[in-house]
């Protein structure tokens, strides 16, 4: 049988755990949101269908927590704020739109929909982050792009693409905001750059 200060330490511990919890911050999560753009009418557009493989993306960056950096080198994640997807996967799917509305190819397919295709166009998201050294900080958006023939196996173009956006406020919804002005600029950039890369 425990003595009697034993229990007692115990208890009070236990009801000293209890105490310390406090009402906590809820869960946000944000969407990765961009404008449309604008149809655009080609004059001759291109009989080719192109293919997006799904990104790659850098380790700590293929998460849903929104991530950010106090001093170079050092990387951490947002407590209470995440994406409702991993940035990758949203990525793609914008660049997808943001092609199909380009209105360069026949059509615009992912790889994984068993639509076959003269062109893939693969991505790798490598850096993600809210530059948050000094307030209110900007986000950096770094994404590499490759341009290929996979019947030929050829590489046709490579290009990184850097963006950053200066945050609307020194935390992250303040920093979300400036992602999707980035994300945008870069998703045009990428945009462009096939529009002139991918032969005819």
């Amino acid at each position: 049988m425990k003595p009697l200060a034993a229990i007692t330490g115990s208890l009070l511990l236990l009801l000293g755990g209890c105490a310390s919890f406090g009402p906590q911050e809820a869960q946000r999560h944000y969407v990765i949101e961009v404008p449309p753009a604008q149809a655009k009418t080609t004059a001759t557009p291109r009989t080719t269908t192109l293919l997006v493989a799904p990104a790659t993306v850098s380790g700590f960056y293929e998460t849903q927590d929104i991530v950010y950096s106090r001093a170079p080198g050092m990387r951490a994640y947002y407590q209470f704020h995440s994406w409702t997807e991993r940035p990758g996967r949203r990525l793609s799917e914008l660049l997808v739109m943001r092609l199909e509305r380009a209105g360069s190819f026949s059509t615009v397919a992912t790889v994984v929909s068993g639509v076959k295709g003269q062109l893939v166009l693969g991505t790798h998201l490598a850096e993600f982050y809210h530059d948050a050294a000094t307030a209110p900080g900007s986000v950096k958006v770094t994404i590499t792009a490759e341009l290929t023939d996979p019947v030929r196996r050829v590489l046709l173009a490579r290009r990184s693409f850097e963006r950053s956006a200066p945050a609307a406020t020194y935390d992250a919804p303040g920093a979300v905001q400036a992602f999707n002005m980035a994300v945008t600029a870069l998703l045009d950039e990428i945009a462009a750059w096939v529009e002139v890369a991918a032969p005819r």
